[in-house]
């Protein structure tokens, strides 16, 4: 197998609303790669800081709506093999992979960074594992934000993984090619675990590299208090992730369409993941403020979900979670 270098990568950037931080991951990765794709989701009015990211040499792509993670990630994927998108309207597009269509694209969100040997350590394992027989989805960090992507079992001195989160994947162009696009109905949330499904389902793996670390933005973190004062385990403060109140609703309704999709066939992670999710509702709704917004939130998807309400939130989940 030919050595595998940055001319064979893009790295394809969602962002919606985007910060500063949007520069640094764009910086963090574009030495490493043959060119940096930027989709804008329909972000809110005017975006100055996308011409800064046009500026670092990065394509921008900007969808008229917002259309989702899916439907972003489906457009950088578009640009960046060089396929027609549809609903963009991109500039910049002089900055070309050396040669031609990627053989990989890696996907970040807009609060991710890489270190500086980021994709080589992705890519080498990829190839590691394609010469110990594995047949390979995509290639996961062993770490985002400290946290390890849980490894499923092992083989040989490949790391096979569970399910990832979206931002840092590298996937192969023909294993996109293969499984389609990732899903759009879907909005936002599950995603990349539907992706990682179908893969699964194709008989593919999700190798997990050693060594290879993302910072990522997993939610703000809420401290808990009883009787005024934060709670203290093993002399560390209690600190609880929380996501925005909609992405709850996403979160059910989204779980709910997985699993009437995988969780005949793929029950292991059918019980795991309900019983995950099960657990961290219970947390939040316990412990952190909101809780009766975000419970009405979760029945609200669950209800969508078993109507088979897919897309962007309706507007009477849209006012609940914006507290209108």
């Amino acid at each position: 197998m030919p050595a595998l270098s940055a001319a064979d990568v893009v790295a394809v950037i969602t962002s919606y609303n985007p910060s500063s931080s949007i520069l640094a991951a764009c910086t963090s990765v574009s030495g490493q790669v043959a060119r940096v794709v930027v989709v804008d989701d329909g972000s809110d009015g005017s975006v100055d800081i996308l011409d800064q990211c046009a500026a670092l040499g990065c394509t921008v792509v900007r969808l008229a709506v917002n259309s989702g993670i899916a439907a972003a990630l489906n457009a950088g994927v578009a640009e960046a093999t060089n396929t027609a998108a549809t609903n963009t309207e991109a500039t910049n597009t002089e900055a070309t992979n050396a040669n031609g269509t990627p053989s990989f694209v890696l996907t970040l969100d807009q609060d991710s960074r890489v270190g500086p040997t980021y994709v080589s350590e992705l890519l080498a394992a990829w190839s590691s594992a394609l010469a110990a027989g594995v047949p390979v989805a995509m290639v996961a960090p062993e770490t985002v934000e400290g946290l390890p992507t849980r490894v499923r079992t092992v083989r040989g001195s490949t790391l096979i993984g569970d399910e990832p989160i979206q931002s840092g994947l590298l996937i192969a162009a023909d294993t996109l090619a293969r499984l389609g696009p990732f899903l759009e109905p879907l909005f936002i949330d599950g995603v990349d675990t539907e992706f990682f499904l179908r893969g699964r389902a194709a008989g593919l793996e999700t190798i997990v590299a050693r060594g290879a670390r993302v910072s990522h933005s997993l939610g703000d973190r809420h401290y808990p208090t009883i009787f005024g004062r934060r709670i203290v385990v093993a002399g560390s403060e209690v600190g609880l992730v929380r996501s925005a109140p909609f992405r709850y609703y996403y979160i059910a309704r989204n779980h709910v369409h997985l699993l009437r999709e995988y969780g005949r066939t793929q029950r292991r992670w059918a019980i795991r993941e309900t019983f995950l999710d099960l657990r961290h509702f219970a947390v939040v709704l316990v412990l952190i403020p909101g809780r009766w917004r975000r419970l009405r939130l979760i029945v609200m998807g669950v209800l969508d979900g078993l109507r088979r309400v897919s897309g962007k939130m309706p507007e009477r989940a849209a006012a609940l979670a914006s507290g209108r």
